[in-house]
């Protein structure tokens, strides 16, 4: 007679939203799988409570194994002896995704069963013209049509049709590789393994594999015709998200996560702006988030798109104050010279030499951007570099040379501390003139921001006893002043960032 092992068992998956459609993959499973057990979900994780025999069981696990997708808010996963059931169970609002959830499962049966007909288009790809396709413009790598798209302002993202040649075309580890497979398929911006023009010309570029059932049949088609990727321009917010230290973070999304309900303030939010929106900033909205309002903390907020980068401090019973300010300078390069000038004769000097060394500086025009990215983008101009996309990068190609010390100082303005970016750009202008490369520059402009702001945070932690400090804005998607930061400050603070929400407004 066959004896029959039944068991209890708790599996703990630690799972970083409160949306439902990762617990509903697994409720389907468990469905499918015809074994005894059910599923709860919490702040930050989902249980699967188990009652079956052994056999069963381990036939669940492999089914889970094999067919659970990843997901970008997917932490670890393990057995546990018990839980505390005081802790409130989440409810299921019933709220639908925005985005289509493409499971192996589901990509296997439209790829047997399509009969999408996209020859024609095709030809015209391979005559170099741009291809319609629902909310995408898509040509093939083409240095023109990549250019002309860029004066308009768009940006240029690569659509991987065929996965498999991701560690053929880029410099990429797993975790950028399990972020790209997740279920929410989000942009992540990759380095290429050469440089091609055609594609991008700092061999950096936003890349996805595809997100909806009508991209499978397309990369299908593409691939019979042996197109592996392929560019593509569009309107459409699309989700950003990277990948450092182990932590998936969202640089930007302001459609493809909503709506979402935000069950600390039992609301429906629409968007990511609608929902940031909602707070005086997002460095409080990254405390209600972390149920941290009510705890010191020290938040710093670099961002390229709002006016206001600051750091502050949030003492408990007392209101928030700001402790730094970034200045929001008048995107006008002549008075930005002008005010290098005022410091003193010798910048007086340099700025003139400067201008006659350099004679396009007399021909800057600095776009209608605000607060911090207004001076970033006065010092990529002043290198002749077109664009704060392009400085970026140009420092993460420069293979980490040795920094030149950028000049990041405090002055003090109706009894306020500001930044005082003349100085900043002045040491850039100074160095400029003795012919130092740009990517020396660029990369010492992120290596300094990063020191700057680990020895303000140091100090100001020092004088308020702070052990949380939150770092919010899309300037810490930038790898290497994130890197930074995080390596200094982890080892003595407890570091808080977005993980349900995105890090910026867009």
């Amino acid at each position: 007679m066959k004896r029959i092992l039944l068991m209890k068992l708790i599996y703990k998956i630690e799972y970083n939203s409160t949306s439902f459609y990762f617990k509903r993959l697994i409720d389907e499973l468990i469905k499918n799988s015809n074994i005894d057990a059910n599923t709860k979900q919490y702040f930050g994780f989902i249980l699967i409570f188990i009652d079956d025999e052994l056999e069963n069981i381990e036939k669940f696990f492999l089914n889970l194994e094999t067919n659970l997708p990843y997901s970008m808010f997917l932490k670890k996963s393990y057995l546990i002896d018990e839980f505390n059931e005081e802790i409130k169970e989440l409810e299921d609002k019933n709220i639908k995704e925005n985005f289509e959830i493409l499971t192996n499962r589901k990509v296997k049966d439209i790829l047997e069963n399509s009969n999408f007909d996209f020859l024609s288009q095709i030809v015209n790809l391979n005559r170099s013209f741009v291809v319609k396709f629902q909310d995408l413009e898509l040509f093939l790598p083409n240095k023109n049509l990549k250019e002309n798209f860029e004066k308009d302002n768009y940006e240029i993202r690569l659509l991987v049709t065929n996965s498999q040649i991701l560690t053929d075309l880029f410099i990429i580890e797993e975790p950028e590789i399990n972020l790209l497979c997740s279920i929410e398929r989000p942009l992540v911006k990759l380095k290429l393994k050469n440089i091609d023009e055609n594609i991008s010309n700092s061999g950096y570029i936003f890349t996805r594999l595809v997100n909806s059932s009508k991209e499978v049949e397309l990369s299908k088609a593409l691939k019979e015709q042996n197109i592996d990727y392929i560019l593509y321009s569009t309107k459409k917010d699309e989700l950003k998200a990277c990948s450092f230290e182990n932590l998936n973070l969202i640089i930007s999304d302001d459609k493809t996560l909503y709506p979402k309900y935000d069950y600390k303030k039992d609301l429906i939010f629409n968007s990511s702006s609608e929902y940031l929106n909602s707070f005086s900033n997002v460095y409080n909205a990254v405390l209600h988030e972390h149920n941290l309002l009510d705890k010191t903390s020290i938040g710093v907020y670099f961002s390229l798109y709002s006016k206001n980068s600051f750091v502050d401090i949030k003492v408990l019973n007392e209101e928030e104050k700001r402790v730094i300010y970034i200045p929001d300078i008048e995107s006008n390069m002549n008075q930005i010279l002008e005010d290098i000038s005022s410091l003193d004769e010798n910048c007086k000097r340099l700025v003139d030499n400067f201008s006659k060394k350099y004679p396009y500086t007399k021909d800057i025009k600095l776009s209608n951007n605000s607060g911090f990215s207004t001076i970033i983008e006065a010092i990529a101009k002043l290198l002749n570099i077109e664009s704060i996309k392009d400085f970026e990068e140009l420092a993460l190609n420069s293979g980490y040379v040795d920094a030149l010390q950028i000049d990041m100082k405090l002055i003090k303005i109706d009894n306020k501390n500001y930044l005082d970016y003349r100085k900043t750009i002045q040491s850039i202008m100074s160095y400029k003139m003795a012919d130092v490369e740009n990517e020396t520059l660029s990369f010492s402009f992120y290596e300094f921001l990063a020191e700057f702001i680990i020895d303000y945070l140091r100090e100001i932690a020092r004088k308020t006893n702070a052990k949380d400090i939150v770092l919010c804005g899309d300037i810490f998607s930038n790898r290497q002043v994130f890197h930074k930061v995080y390596k200094e400050l982890s080892k003595k603070y407890n570091l808080i960032l977005p993980t349900e929400y995105a890090m910026d407004y867009i």
